[in-house]
């Protein structure tokens, strides 16, 4: 699933070629995606482009703004000029997808908005992602890591008893980090993913906030991650290289970068943690 860094990247994307221009039409081809009138957002011009946590939103005024939330397969690519323009050249990590060698409306395309200047389609091959004018999940997010100091972070989770783990993925409580991000900052901290959150010292929240905040830009720096399912793409067809410098996330049975022990991997909250058993003993 797409995270904070990887929706980021597209927002960055798109904050330079949305703004100003007009949404001329929109065309749905999937009912259960979208939610909302979006014909009120027909000949209004895109003001800015905005992200709270993993949800992208392209505010076209006062009380008019459209969400995109990517959930596992979702991406958005823009084609500029004429609609249905050959992707051929746009490839992930060098190996083409059948998303981007194909004209644009794919298979896996499932809403599409006409612009002035081009063409914006959502693709989601397992549809759990959606479109929505003006979402109110957004309301029950918490604050983003970035916002935050050490202090903020700790009196966040102290209290909690649930693995540390799933407190920081819980987007409720902070938002933005999810599974890649999070076991690369536990690891940056050397703190055990199953540690009880209230258990921690304050030296340990001091270290994972900064964790947290290094793998986070890291992963912007980076464009995001592509794993090797091809699912997340840029704004231009084009996979992130933050895979590249995963600490521990997707290494199982490979050497740990600090310690040289073997990095494990088992399940926590139905998720798929990794760790250095010697280096994240506590």
């Amino acid at each position: 699933m797409p995270e904070l860094p990887e929706i980021e990247t597209v927002r960055l994307q798109l904050e330079k070629v949305l703004v100003g221009q007009t949404n001329l039409k929109f065309e749905i081809r999937n009912l259960k995606t979208v939610h909302g009138d979006l014909s009120k957002i027909v000949g209004k011009k895109v003001v800015s482009i905005e992200r709270k946590g993993k949800v992208l939103l392209i505010n076209f005024g006062p009380g008019l703004n459209l969400g995109f939330h990517f959930k596992m397969t979702g991406q958005l690519v823009y084609v500029p000029s004429a609609k249905g323009q050959v992707l051929s050249a746009r490839v992930v990590g060098g190996h083409p997808t059948e998303d981007f060698v194909n004209k644009m409306p794919s298979k896996h395309t499932r809403a599409m908005f006409h612009l002035s200047g081009g063409t914006l389609y959502f693709n989601d091959q397992r549809m759990f992602g959606w479109v929505m004018l003006n979402p109110k999940f957004v309301d029950k997010l918490g604050p983003e890591p970035f916002s935050l100091n050490t202090p903020k972070f700790l009196k966040l989770l102290k209290g909690l008893k649930k693995p540390i783990k799933i407190a920081i993925m819980d987007q409720e409580i902070i938002s933005g980090v999810g599974n890649i991000y999070a076991n690369d900052a536990l690891w940056e901290a050397k703190i055990n993913p199953r540690r009880p959150a209230n258990t921690l010292t304050a030296k340990q929240y001091h270290d994972l906030y900064a964790g947290v905040v290094r793998v986070l830009r890291e992963g912007i720096k980076y464009g995001g991650a592509t794993a090797a399912d091809a699912k997340y793409v840029n704004l231009h067809g084009l996979g992130g290289h933050y895979q590249d410098h995963f600490r521990v996330y997707d290494r199982e049975g490979e050497k740990c970068k600090r310690c040289k022990s073997v990095i494990k991997k088992f399940v926590l909250g139905g998720r798929g943690t990794y760790y250095c058993p010697k280096c994240q003993k506590r």
